[in-house]
């Protein structure tokens, strides 16, 4: 009886130790964010009001509320009881994306993992490590030069497609998400996409997931999982999820029935064949390596977001319709210069998330507490003034070298920075490019709808409301 007594005492007096300390940082953490400038809002609620309405609403309240606190280059916030400090100075990025500190992604990411699973996007510690040097191999430059084949196919694919349905104006933006996801499966995948039917499916629940990403976000009690599974948005989840994990479940089963000679050749050095990533996938797990079935599906979902430029393509290609080579992707270097402008004002990824893992100090001499959520907002850095002059324009110039060593290396960052930076951005640039050229090629381009009228939405990529449409003129 005594000794029961005593082990019952014992952990009552551990869990209020706990507590107190726990209680004790979160004191902490209240009083360093509140240092920052901000909005204050609510108890309990926060700032969660200003986050109720529709995604393009809260997309451009996100912006309102950042470019009050330009100056600053940081700012507080409170989402419930999740406190945020919103991040927007390149040096403050570089303090926060380039430390391993903070590789653990936010808990928002946290719904993402019914779709993607702890792949390498949310994964951390050591089998984000492990992950991480599985894949980087698979986009190495020898292995993109080979999927400059793909992609010239598919982008003549896509002007044949419009030459046969005589488009004069369309919505870019369906037709131009059948180009992406056909040269991601047959470039990393392996897999020809000759199910439109299959396609069409999967992009539309991609979109439904951004939406419920959206909801759960904008109303983050919903991160409560007790209280989501009772929820209409959860039951719509499920019936997204489904279509997507089938999806590439399906492209993983094909693959393996198809991989009866794929790893004959193969060899680590770059002078030999290499793998594709779900190859390379599918090799490791036949080498009785930490990865099973379900791993290769998360990491395969993970893996799928004018005159000048034609006169540039006419010296470098002429009237020939070849296929283009690495060096004359080299060579395009105004190309070049347009994509990453393009970038600045829409990176594909507006913002990140990360739980800090140690106590930060930013350029103005706050701090950023560990445990607390810091948001690199990468939309909002790249359109400050003080950075880009009239951020609004479209300048493809201010990606001259002589421009670009003027600027704090983490003042462009589409492709986020740091330790976890996307392994596929020179994939997007290649893909971007082959893209540019074909269509470059066969037509002048007349948009429609302008900067001006195009509405962003809040998701998990950069998307807008409504179509944006282009004008595609043939060239004589």
């Amino acid at each position: 009886m005594y000794t029961s007594t005593m082990l019952l005492l014992s952990i009552v007096v551990l869990a209020l130790i706990y507590i107190y300390f726990k209680f004790r940082h979160w004191i902490y953490i209240v009083k360093k964010v509140n240092e920052f400038p901000g909005r204050r809002g609510f108890p309990i609620i926060g700032n969660m009001m200003d986050f109720l309405g529709s995604s393009d609403e809260v997309f451009l309240e996100i912006r309102k509320l950042i470019s009050e606190f330009a100056t600053c280059g940081t700012c507080s916030g409170w989402l419930f009881l999740y406190p945020a400090i919103g991040v927007f100075g390149p040096e403050d990025m570089e303090r926060f994306l380039g430390s391993v500190a903070n590789n653990t992604k936010a808990m928002f990411y946290d719904g993402l993992i019914p779709w993607l699973g702890e792949g390498l996007l949310i994964s951390s510690g050591k089998k984000w490590q492990k992950r991480r040097k599985m894949l980087t191999p698979t986009l190495h430059f020898n292995i993109l030069q080979k999927f400059l084949k793909v992609f010239t196919k598919e982008s003549k694919n896509f002007v044949k497609n419009l030459k046969q349905n005589s488009y004069e104006e369309i919505d870019v933006i369906p037709v131009v998400s059948v180009y992406t996801l056909n040269s991601i499966c047959e470039t990393a995948l392996g897999i020809s996409l000759n199910d439109n039917k299959d396609g069409e499916n999967y992009r539309r629940s991609v979109h439904g997931f951004g939406n419920i990403m959206f909801t759960r976000i904008s109303r983050t009690w919903l991160f409560i999982e007790f209280i989501y599974r009772f929820t209409r948005t959860y039951v719509e989840q499920n019936k997204v999820t489904r279509v997507l994990h089938n999806f590439s479940r399906n492209i993983i089963e094909k693959r393996k029935n198809d991989t009866g000679d794929i790893f004959k050749g193969y060899s680590n050095s770059y002078g030999k064949k290499r793998l594709a990533l779900l190859d390379q996938l599918i090799l490791a797990q036949k080498n009785g390596e930490d990865i099973d079935d379900e791993g290769i599906r998360e990491e395969v979902d993970t893996f799928m977001f004018e005159d000048k430029l034609y006169e540039e393509i006419h010296s470098v290609f002429g009237d020939d319709d070849r296929e283009p080579t690495n060096t004359d992707l080299l060579e395009l270097k105004y190309i070049d210069r347009c994509i990453k402008e393009s970038l600045r004002l829409y990176p594909s990824v507006p913002i990140v998330a990360r739980k800090v893992g140690e106590d930060f100090k930013t350029q103005s001499g706050l701090v950023i507490p560990k445990g607390c959520m810091a948001v690199g907002c990468i939309y909002d850095m790249h359109r400050r003034a003080d950075l880009y002059p009239e951020p609004e324009k479209f300048d493809p110039d201010r990606f001259l070298l002589e421009n670009v060593v003027k600027r704090h290396p983490y003042a462009y960052i589409p492709f986020s920075a740091g330790p976890r930076n996307c392994i596929g951005q020179k994939f997007a640039m290649m893909e971007m490019k082959c893209f540019l050229i074909e269509i470059m090629r066969n037509y002048i381009l007349e948009p429609i709808d302008t900067p001006e009228t195009i509405l962003c939405i809040f998701d998990i990529v950069l998307r807008t409301k409504n179509p944006i449409r282009v004008a595609f003129r043939r060239r004589k």
